[in-house]
């Protein structure tokens, strides 16, 4: 298995300022994902479990520490240069699929493609484990949706999955279900927040309390 790091927090912060007053939504995270491992955040609602994903998928800016992406620094990195990044390096998904309603399927999963490609499309789809390919999202459960936005997630081949409470509304037989589908993504680097306590016999685990990190 190789071992390179391919996300790292150095003495990550973050601070929202709101009417002059300050909240601190992590304070000095240090941590490191090396390749193909699968991580979960654990934590209660307003821990920072999406601060965390935001902040590592490169959709916020730290207050203060270093971020690095596949051994890139984040830290100067332009608009462009950051752009770039997440569509190579990194897949989301989140506690709502948000799927376009008026596009199929398959349509939704091509949508991020940076070069559009409908057999590989197909093929996560499959991967996945959905057919009819033609369906629009109103057809589908939530759990379908969810791997509907787990396939779009993998369409540029990332080496990092940000998964954001993804099984937050599924039950339990569903939230086993989908989770079974990371065992088919070994050579992914994942790292999942959920506040579920059960999901710790699928991952390594740790807590996320008051922004701070129980390594």
């Amino acid at each position: 298995m190789n071992t390179e790091d391919i996300l790292t927090f150095k003495d990550v912060s973050k601070v929202y300022k709101k009417g002059g007053v300050e909240r601190v939504a992590l304070n000095n995270l240090s941590f490191s994902l090396t390749s193909q491992t699968h991580t979960l955040i654990k934590g209660p609602s307003g821990a920072g479990k999406t601060s965390l994903i935001y902040l590592a998928g490169l959709i916020k800016k730290p207050s203060a520490g270093e971020i690095l992406v596949n051994g890139i620094s984040t830290q100067n990195l332009n608009e462009e240069e950051c752009s770039n990044l997440i569509k190579n390096e990194i897949g989301f998904i989140f506690r709502r699929s948000n799927l376009l309603p008026y596009l199929s399927i398959l349509e939704n999963v091509m949508l991020p493609m940076i070069s559009a490609d409908e057999e590989k499309a197909k093929r996560l789809l499959e991967k996945v484990e959905l057919d009819d390919w033609n369906r629009f999202p109103h057809e589908l459960s939530i759990e379908a949706e969810q791997r509907v936005a787990l396939a779009r997630s993998l369409v540029n081949d990332p080496t990092l999955l940000l998964a954001d409470e993804p099984t937050g509304e599924l039950d339990e037989d569903e939230t086993e279900n989908f989770i079974g589908l990371f065992d088919k993504m070994d050579d992914l680097t994942i790292l999942m927040t959920s506040d579920q306590n059960s999901l710790n016999q699928f991952f390594q685990d740790y807590e996320l309390e008051y922004g701070v990190l129980k390594l």
